[in-house]
């Protein structure tokens, strides 16, 4: 039996950061931590996973839990750790044997075998309270709890959150005769059952809120065609598109000092062989990605996010150009979604000339769809340009909620490549914003959605539901900087565009393709008013 312990809520300073969301549920990339937890586990069935009584997991996450084989066992809450697992076993229908328990907010590169009767240790924790070990040789004497603050001089290694018990009925009996005390349990099954110490070196602590951006930041996603570094002050980003390197750090350098505050800052920069490279400081923050995918965070902190967006976009409006930002529109949103859209159809075979459907829907061919939303677009405003970011979605804006401030990372830097620059349209980042919210980009990017196909060109895809979602969208549509609203025709027409121009970049994932052609449908359905 092995059992994952997520049985009471995050605590304040997570909670006040994602929600209220057991720590197993906690956002790490593009995944919930529990993903991470069972792929290091293994595949071996049964994995049980307590949560709190009064938790429902998303549908796409009980789905997902499923495939996995992992069983949820509620738990009610205000139980100790040692009363929760007491109770996490006595409601499993299995017979008296090994257990293997993780705790739900720890992660662990290399776990230790199968051996019965052993703790996972590691040299040392941070300054708060841990279970200290007292060893002899590599046998656990007992351990002690070291409360916050007071383990600076305790050179003991620390119970790092993995235990293999031989008998599951012994460890109730111990932890019954500590009255639930976990730790008080331990020393009592270890004074009769020897239990052996495993040392680990990957081991991820997300039960704080330090440690969680500290060990999050080991754990990234980035493009095939970047590179990201990251230690404990800087995110260090190369690529061999030297181009496009050294278009987002002229971004960074030359920004005005309004949007500073708005932006990673740049630490340094240069050139290695035919890799070019830039750093930023690290910040210890999610992605809105992570919030708007992962958390379950209210509104009223949903509200300072979009305020922040607001003030960043204005402050970006504010710096113009020489330029027009028509002609950037047309050549972003026009030229770049058309030569993509024949770029994919020369890559696959797909058909870009050839009706489409949605959900049983006739419509045009995607060539078609994009000449229309091309027509919806206003070239013709005479608005001059302005700073823009460029790519100005979730998963490249940070929130911290301290300071209730975003602050912005990989901007795009061009329009042509080879000519660097600030300067484009509000609208275009306008719907970068958008094709997160309204498009549902990150979900998509995390799996988080459910498609089906009819024929090669038929198409169906839903999202899970979410009250915050519903309510940020609506939200959006009355967002409205430098006399443009999000919920503008032009706005939503380039949003759509987005998914078809996104299509040859995801080469490596066809299923997300497919993705983006189905959403892409769905968000032109809705310009059109072809949906309720």
């Amino acid at each position: 039996m092995r059992l994952i312990t997520s049985a009471a809520y995050v605590g304040q300073e997570l909670s006040a950061e994602f929600g209220e969301i057991p720590p197993a549920f906690l956002p790490v990339g593009v995944a919930r931590l529990y993903e991470a937890q069972i792929a290091r586990l293994g595949v071996k069935q049964p994995i049980y996973l307590t949560i709190p009584e009064t938790f429902t997991p998303q549908p796409h996450d009980q789905r997902r839990l499923d495939d996995l084989g992992v069983v949820l066992v509620p738990v009610p809450e205000g139980l100790r750790l040692g009363e929760s697992i007491v109770y996490a076993i006595n409601s499993i229908d299995s017979p008296p044997g090994p257990i293997q328990i993780l705790h739900g907010d720890t992660l662990i590169d290399d776990l230790p075998g199968d051996a019965d009767d052993l703790i996972a240790i590691h040299a040392e924790g941070d300054d708060y309270s841990w279970a200290a070990v007292d060893l002899d040789a590599d046998r656990v004497v007992s351990l002690e709890v070291i409360a916050a603050g007071h383990g600076r001089e305790d050179t003991r290694s620390v119970a790092c959150g993995f235990f293999g018990f031989g008998s599951s009925s012994a460890l109730v009996r111990a932890i019954t005769r500590a009255r639930g005390d976990f730790i008080g349990g331990l020393n009592l099954y270890a004074h009769e059952r020897p239990m052996q110490a495993a040392q680990v070196l990957g081991w991820y602590d997300f039960g704080h809120i330090q440690t969680y951006f500290r060990s999050r930041r080991a754990i990234t996603t980035a493009r095939s065609f970047n590179t990201l570094h990251i230690d404990a002050t800087t995110v260090r980003k190369s690529s061999r598109d030297c181009a496009k390197m050294q278009a987002e750090t002229h971004w960074l350098t030359r920004l005005p000092t309004p949007l500073l505050p708005f932006s990673a800052r740049l630490l340094d920069s240069g050139e290695t062989g035919d890799v070019a490279f830039y750093a930023t400081e690290y910040q210890y923050a999610p992605t809105l990605s992570e919030l708007f995918v992962f958390s379950s965070i209210g509104r009223a902190t949903w509200k300072n996010v979009l305020s922040s967006c607001h003030d960043f976009l204005t402050a970006c409006a504010a710096t113009k150009g020489s330029g027009s930002g028509d002609a950037v529109l047309a050549e972003l949103a026009v030229a770049k979604t058309m030569m993509r859209l024949e770029r994919y159809a020369s890559e696959t075979g797909f058909d870009i000339d050839a009706p489409t459907s949605l959900d049983g829907r006739p419509l045009p061919s995607l060539r078609r769809i994009a000449d229309e939303l091309r027509q919806a677009i206003d070239l013709d405003t005479g608005r001059s340009e302005t700073v823009m970011h460029g790519d100005f979605c979730f998963s490249n804006i940070l929130y911290n909620s301290r300071s209730a401030r975003i602050s912005v990372i990989d901007p795009r830097g061009y329009v042509r490549v080879g000519t660097n620059s600030l300067y484009g349209d509000s609208r275009y980042d306008l719907a970068k914003l958008s094709h997160s919210i309204a498009g549902r980009y990150d979900h998509i990017v995390a799996g988080r959605y459910a498609l089906a196909r009819d024929g090669s060109h038929g198409f169906s895809i839903e999202f899970e539901p979410s009250p915050h979602h519903r309510w940020l969208q609506q939200a959006l549509a009355e967002f409205e900087v430098d006399g443009i609203s999000a919920g503008s025709v032009a706005v939503r027409a380039v949003t759509a565009g987005l998914f078809l121009s996104m299509l040859p970049l995801h080469d490596d994932r066809p299923d997300r393709q497919v993705a983006f052609i189905a959403n892409a449908l769905r968000l032109y359905s809705e310009l059109q008013g072809r949906t309720p």
